[in-house]
Parts: C-alpha cells; structure tokens; sequence
C-alpha cells in the first residue's frame, strides 16, 4: 500500500489508533498528513527561522520513541504537543544562551539619558514669571491662591481662615489664575 496525490487519505484517519502491523505505511500517512501542518505551525511562530524542517523532523523523531512504548490514539494531536514542547525547549535554551549577556543595572552604572537643560531652562524661567506674577497679585489674593494650591484648603475653609466669603474667595483665585496666566502668556 503506498500513498499518493491522487488518493488523499482522510484526516479522520490519522487521528485513529495506529497500527504497529504495517508502521512503514501508517507512519508515512501520517507524515503526509501531518507534515505540512507542523511546516505551518512552526513557520507561524518562527518567522525566518532556517530551523523549520529540522523541527518537523525532530517532530517525527520523538513520534518514532513513543511508538515504541505505546501508540497514542490520536498522533496528530500528539504530534503537536511535541510540536509546542520543542518550541518551548528551544525558547528555555536561548534564554539560558543569552543569560550571559545580560546586564542588570544598578546603582553603580550611570544610565544614558538625554540632556534635558532645555528643559530645565524653561522651568525655571516659569517659575520666574510665576513668583514675579505672584508678588505682583494683592495680598488677600496672594492668600487665598496659596491657601488654595499649597495649602490645599476648600473655598469654605479659605473663607473662613481670612474671614470672607466663598463667591469671595472664588473671585480672589479666579483674579490670581488670570494674572498669573496673562504673565506666563506675555513670555
């Protein structure tokens, strides 16, 4: 019995019980089954790996050993479970490969990072404009705007420390936020 194109064997049939009377032919159907979907599974997950038909065949290998100690019910699904163990193994190895490479950081190494005085400069030129915008602003306002953003006191609790309203108080941050804005928009 031998296998070609122009008789396909059913997938059902690979997934039967295989035969240890006539293995050369049940094997070989197999692989005619099989094979090309391992090529598949593995270019999927090893895009440009030169390794495909080399872990097809260890595929088939480890098949061969455990048809030596019992025939699994369904080869097909047990080819891939070899299939995903191979794939695994090979992952754990290069890991372990590259284990060497590896370099923590710590504190004794400096990271590279980018110079950021650019940064830096404008922040510090805000801050300029915003203490300049500040010192400008009336002192109930000056307040009640520290109050507010340092402090972080509610309208209620501003209003009562200085001893105003809360529509007061609104307006107070209200004027201090304007300033300040119109400041840092002049730079």
């Amino acid at each position: 019995m031998s296998i070609d194109a122009e008789h396909p064997v059913p997938p059902d049939s690979v997934n039967a019980h295989v035969s240890l009377e006539e293995p050369a032919i049940e094997l070989s159907r197999i692989y005619a089954i099989e094979a090309p979907k391992l090529q598949r599974y593995f270019r999927a997950r090893l895009r440009g790996s030169d390794d495909i038909g080399d872990l097809v065949h260890e595929t088939f290998v480890r098949l061969l050993g455990a048809l030596d100690t019992g025939n699994p019910l369904r080869p097909g699904a047990y080819l891939q479970r070899i299939a995903r163990n191979l794939l695994f193994n090979r992952t754990k190895r290069l890991e372990n490969r590259l284990a060497g490479f590896h370099m923590s950081f710590d504190e004794c190494y400096e990271l590279a990072t980018p110079p950021n005085q650019g940064e830096e400069i404008e922040v510090e030129d805000m801050m300029r404009i915003y203490r300049k915008a500040l010192s400008e602003l009336p002192d109930k306002t000056r307040q009640a705007f520290l109050l507010h953003r340092v402090d972080e006191l509610t309208y209620r609790e501003i209003g009562e420390r200085l001893g105003i309203s809360i529509p007061t108080v609104q307006y107070h941050i209200a004027r201090a936020l304007a300033h300040i804005d119109a400041a840092l928009e002049q730079e």
